[in-house]
């Protein structure tokens, strides 16, 4: 499913984060986008999701409206998302927080079976509170919640933060093989930059709400260009 946004006004109340934004995500591809802190990264992952109003401006999938569409909606829409901050359920077990991803589907043990066998971390961690995870495991978790809806179009918002190696490697490798498989990928990135440029098509480089450039990510892999990009967003 081709995502696209065109002319994005969003933001929080009256302060706007989002001033015109355009972006396009393509189906079987993993695309990136980088940017300071206050650039808008993440609030065009919650507006697309629904979680914020979008003020002006268009979201379509597949040429579908996604544009006044409820978080809800959007999920069963196809659409998955993991935020970079509370994106599970707290003081719920691992199996509560996947029936709770998959309670409006029919085939809910079905899904969850299915994600158990994706996730053996997860069978073996059932029972536990969320809470008691480490970093990783949560990370796995909230990844399974946004999984287990089958969504076409999968944003992630800086996944990978404060992970060990093999968590990071592990997401790596499950999101390369949700690409393969034709899912529309989109991955907001500040640590690791190089494993996840090297395995995406496209970068996005926003600035201050707006969009400063858009250019093939292998370009950001030459020897100092990326470091030239990011000392350049103030």
């Amino acid at each position: 499913m081709k995502l696209e946004v065109k002319g994005l006004h969003s933001g929080y109340g009256k302060v706007t984060i989002l001033h015109g934004m355009n972006f396009i995500a393509e189906p079987g591809e993993i695309t990136c986008i980088l940017g300071p802190n206050g650039a808008g990264k993440s609030t065009l992952m919650k507006t697309i999701a629904g979680h914020l109003p979008v003020d002006r401006g268009e979201i379509t999938i597949d040429g579908k409206s996604f544009t006044k569409l409820s978080a809800l909606a959007t999920t069963r829409s196809g659409v998955g998302y993991v935020p970079q901050e509370n994106n599970t359920f707290a003081e719920m077990t691992v199996r509560d927080n996947l029936l709770a991803s998959a309670l409006n589907f029919a085939d809910t043990g079905a899904r969850i079976d299915n994600t158990y066998e994706r996730f053996p971390i997860l069978k073996e961690r059932s029972t536990q509170l969320a809470s008691t995870l480490s970093g990783g495991e949560r990370q796995t978790l909230a990844v399974a919640n946004a999984l287990i809806g089958a969504p076409k179009v999968l944003m992630l918002d800086e996944p990978t933060a404060g992970l060990a190696p093999i968590f990071v490697d592990r997401i790596v490798d499950w999101v390369c093989e949700l690409a393969q498989s034709g899912m529309t990928v989109i991955w907001v990135v500040e640590q690791n930059p190089e494993k996840i440029l090297k395995i995406s098509r496209t970068t996005w480089m926003f600035d201050a709400g707006r969009n400063r450039e858009t250019l093939p990510s292998a370009d950001l892999l030459e020897p100092g260009r990326l470091e030239e990009m990011l000392l350049q967003a103030h």
